[in-house]
């Protein structure tokens, strides 16, 4: 068994096929229950892999930090901003510089990397497809609705979407209704929302929605810090 923690914004802990991972590790965003990272690490005494979807600070957050932190963690994302972020940490061997296509191996897990529709100094923006032995997640990153997202239903199939429904930057809530329509998860988290005024968005009416569109998709809304338990 595994789980999924929500930090807080785009921030996730996912354990996984006994791999436990970070993604857009900004552990000390507003809705965070984590003031800083020392007290994260007493909670989370184990990182193997970090995965970065794009260079806005609010998504990079304090992965160079956690490199350094967790001498064994390794940084996956796109090929320029790997590196970069590597070499700041002094971890470029444990860099995993990658692309948009097909499957990266880490471990016992494929990810894929794949298109979003934002914006990006170093390197393009992306999602994330994690696929383990019973659970496929995917964690879109800053992203407009875009309509290959039926690409990433037919080719891997997600269990899990973690979906932002803030708008202004990314989907709305009536944009993430539809990647839900087309996704088709079993279960969705939605995130990326309420961290700042502009980003406003009342969860609730997206699973009301959802239901209403999608009624076979669950919406987990969850409380920073708090978890779901996968397969």
């Amino acid at each position: 068994m595994g789980r999924i923690v929500w930090l807080g914004h785009a921030a996730f802990y996912i354990e996984i096929d006994n791999h436990r991972i970070l993604i857009d590790p900004w552990i000390t965003n507003p809705l965070s229950p984590y003031r800083s990272l020392d007290t994260f690490t007493r909670h989370f005494p184990e990182i193997d892999l970090v995965i970065v979807t794009h260079d806005h600070g609010d998504h990079v957050g304090e992965t160079v930090e956690i490199l350094k932190k967790y001498g064994k963690a390794r940084i996956c994302a796109v090929y320029e901003l790997a590196e970069e972020l590597a070499k700041k940490a002094g971890a470029i061997e444990r860099s995993i510089p990658a692309n948009i296509g097909g499957p990266i191996r880490f471990e016992k897990l494929n990810i894929i990397l794949t298109p979003a529709f934002h914006s990006s100094t170093i390197g393009a923006p992306t999602g994330v497809v994690i696929v383990g032995s019973k659970t496929t997640i995917y964690h879109a990153g800053d992203t407009g609705l875009f309509s290959e997202m039926q690409f990433i239903r037919e080719l891997y199939s997600p269990t899990i979407a973690l979906l932002p429904i803030g708008g202004h930057f990314t989907m709305g809530i009536r944009e993430a209704v539809k990647a839900v329509e087309i996704l088709k998860p079993r279960t969705v988290i939605p995130m990326h929302y309420n961290t700042f005024d502009v980003i406003r968005a009342d969860p609730n009416e997206f699973a009301k929605l959802v239901k209403e569109k999608v009624p076979e998709a669950n919406v987990v809304i969850l409380e920073p810090g708090k978890e779901i338990t996968i397969e």
